[in-house]
């Protein structure tokens, strides 16, 4: 049974990853079905908007599941820059529709990654952003779009010591539009996702191809340096010597190799 649900209402896909007892981690097989149901949401002709979540109101995401052997950055190591077996951040699929990532909790990682991708954000009072792979010797995901959309210093700053950003300081930072309560937050992203869906889907559609046009225009070089550098971060030993120190609850002996 697949973890990652697909619902539509009215005019709004919403995506719920359901994991909750692994803080909505994701295994590789939750990453095939994320990857799945983006592609349902850009081909879904009756929605014009979807929403990104997670299960329960301890986390959003964490990132992938550590203690999963396997990942998509594994599979698709010594592959073209431009190639990706598949996917998990929305921007990649070309969608011609906003997406609202409504943060229940902890976006760590690979699931800050997904809420930074997002074209719009609103946070639980109880909600943090944060890359804590520096941590373990990991290359953090995207992290182009985290820099283009916090100011410098605060970004820098969350990267370099893996801490995450609170609420509030995601607020104050313009990283998120708005904070919630946590049992209003799906409440109060819906209401927003009605509001949009209500409007002319032309100009809808119009205005996120504008927004991801001009995004891409200058993000070609970082991409294709965040490829080269997150390939030469995958197959370091320092990598698997991250994620075993994170498996055995230990502190990792880094070889700088």
């Amino acid at each position: 049974m697949s973890s990652i649900k697909y619902e539509v209402v009215g005019k709004v896909a919403v995506i719920t990853i359901d994991r909750p007892e692994k803080m909505n981690a994701l295994s590789l097989d939750n990453q095939y079905d994320l990857d799945a149901a983006w592609k349902q949401l850009k081909d879904d002709s009756k929605v014009v908007i979807g929403v990104i979540t997670g299960s329960g109101q301890r986390a959003f995401c964490v990132g992938a599941d550590l203690k999963d052997d396997k990942s998509l950055s594994d599979r698709n190591v010594g592959k073209p820059a431009d190639y990706a077996e598949a996917s998990l951040f929305p921007r990649e699929y070309d969608l011609n529709k906003p997406v609202i990532a409504a943060i229940n909790g902890h976006a760590l990682g690979m699931g800050a990654a997904i809420a930074m991708q997002s074209d719009l954000r609103i946070i639980s009072s109880n909600g943090s952003i944060g890359y804590p792979l520096v941590g373990i010797g990991m290359m953090p995901g995207a992290l182009h779009d985290f820099w283009m959309a916090s100011p410098a210093a605060v970004a820098n700053y969350a990267l370099y010591t893996g801490d995450p950003i609170n609420a509030e300081d995601a607020y104050r930072a313009g990283i998120v539009n708005e904070i919630s309560e946590p049992d209003d937050l799906m409440t109060t992203t819906m209401d927003l996702a009605d509001r949009i869906a209500g409007k002319a889907p032309l100009v809808i559609q119009a205005i996120k191809r504008a927004w991801d046009s001009q995004k891409e225009f200058r993000e070609v070089k970082a991409w294709r340096d965040f490829a080269r550098m997150g390939t030469r971060v995958d197959l370091s030993e320092d990598r698997e010597e991250g994620r075993d120190a994170f498996r055995q609850k230990r502190k990792p002996d880094w070889n700088n190799r």
